[in-house]
């Protein structure tokens, strides 16, 4: 019996190095059962519970795990802006017309059929009083000179001739009177004869009307040389007048003249503009004006030259205007300007006052069908307003009602916008 429990007990035994699976199990008990199922449904709900959690992590919305801020729209258009300022806006009447000289000067020449020998000067030059212009052919009147100097001369020598022959005629004469008057003596107490006294009296009428003689011919001589004289003045006057001067100071406007032409008396040969005085010659329509007044301080400026600016007065109004045209003329002194010569077509802007006034850069304003528009910065953004407007200035807008002082419109930029924009500044503004 021992050694049947012993076989038993060793049978009972796993071999040794045999694979578990082919080892013999043990009879299991209730109470094992029970505890590897719960094991095993442990097992179930923590794996079951992973692929829950796991699952539903997959199956969540992202917003819902991190919350997403929505993007702001980014700037669309690079803008610069001004402020609308309160500034002292000068009412003006724009008025039109021609560049004039102020006292224009028409030169010639006094003295006709000389060829022009020199031209010293050109259209736009500034010139002195007396400055020399041009010049003449003078050789003929050269020699008449000479001719009447030479006849005049000779004249003064028979002057003295002639002076001398006066002397003697005139010592002649007084010592024939005094030997008359004595014989004239002598023959009212009978010392004398009827005939000596006759020879005296022949005598002296023959002195006296050789002193006539010399008297004449002192008159004649005297004539004579006078009228050499003045031949003389006139042929240096002459000769003077080949040359043209300036006859004030002032810019030449137009030449006329050609080297080796003949001139004619009264022909022009040059234009001047007195002290470079320029002026503009306005026409106005008679409904203005009444505004206008002497002493206004007008802006001129041409359409063919935006760099040509100049100030200028109001010097002269018309009291005359025309009855078919309904305009006036009003004379606008304009300083010496290189830029501006007569002839020229320009504007000018006849200041009439002075007020306060919001402004803003004429850029900024926009036209909208019958009204006018600017972009208003508020913030990032830009807000379509529509505005009323005033006085049109050169570079400024009046602005009348939709707009206040301080605030910022867009000005380069503002035509590419619509109400509600993002823009955005650049640093420099």
């Amino acid at each position: 019996m021992a050694e049947r429990s012993v076989q038993a007990e060793e049978a009972s035994k796993p071999a040794v190095g045999a694979p578990e699976a082919f080892q013999a199990k043990k009879p299991e008990t209730p109470s094992a059962t029970r505890q590897g199922l719960a094991v095993v449904l442990g097992l179930l709900v923590v794996g079951g519970g992973a692929v829950f959690l796991h699952s539903r992590t997959e199956q969540k919305p992202a917003s819902a795990v991190t919350p997403v801020v929505a993007a702001k729209p980014q700037p669309v258009v690079t803008v610069t802006v001004a402020r609308a300022e309160s500034l002292p806006l000068v009412r003006t009447l724009e008025v039109t017309g021609s560049i004039s000289a102020w006292d224009p000067l028409s030169i010639g020449s006094e003295t006709s059929g000389l060829r022009i020998d020199q031209i010293l000067v050109e259209e736009g030059d500034r010139v002195r009083k007396g400055q020399v212009l041009a010049t003449l052919n003078s050789a003929v009147l050269q020699a008449q000179l000479q001719q009447a100097e030479a006849r005049l001369q000779n004249g003064d020598v028979g002057i003295s001739q002639k002076k001398a022959a006066l002397n003697k005629a005139q010592a002649t004469y007084k010592e024939v009177m005094a030997n008359l008057k004595r014989y004239e003596d002598l023959s009212k107490q009978g010392a004398i004869s009827s005939q000596d006294l006759l020879a005296r009296q022949t005598q002296a009428q023959g002195a006296q009307s050789d002193l006539e003689q010399a008297k004449l011919a002192i008159q004649t001589a005297a004539g004579s040389s006078a009228e050499y004289s003045a031949q003389v003045e006139q042929y240096r006057a002459q000769i003077a007048q080949t040359q043209i001067l300036a006859p004030d100071d002032g810019m030449i406007s137009r030449r006329d003249a050609h080297l080796g032409a003949i001139v004619s008396s009264g022909t022009p040969l040059f234009a001047m503009v007195r002290d470079s005085r320029l002026e503009l010659r306005a026409q106005v329509p008679e409904v203005d004006l009444p505004k206008i007044r002497i002493g206004q301080s007008v802006k001129v400026s041409s359409d063919a030259d935006t760099n040509m600016a100049a100030n200028g007065r109001v010097r002269i109004i018309s009291p005359q205007v025309d009855d078919k045209t309904r305009l006036g003329t009003v004379r606008i002194d304009v300083p010496a300007n290189r830029a501006m010569r007569p002839g020229m077509f320009v504007r000018g802007q006849v200041a009439l006052g002075e007020r306060q006034a919001i402004q803003v850069p004429a850029q900024a304003v926009l036209s909208q069908d019958d009204s006018a528009q600017v972009f208003v910065l508020k913030g990032e953004q830009v807000q379509a307003r529509t505005v009323t407007t005033g006085i049109r200035n050169t570079d400024k807008v009046e602005i009348l009602s939709g707009l206040r002082s301080g605030e910022q419109v867009v000005v380069a930029g503002a035509g590419y916008l619509k109400d509600g924009d993002y823009v955005r500044l650049p640093k420099n503004n």
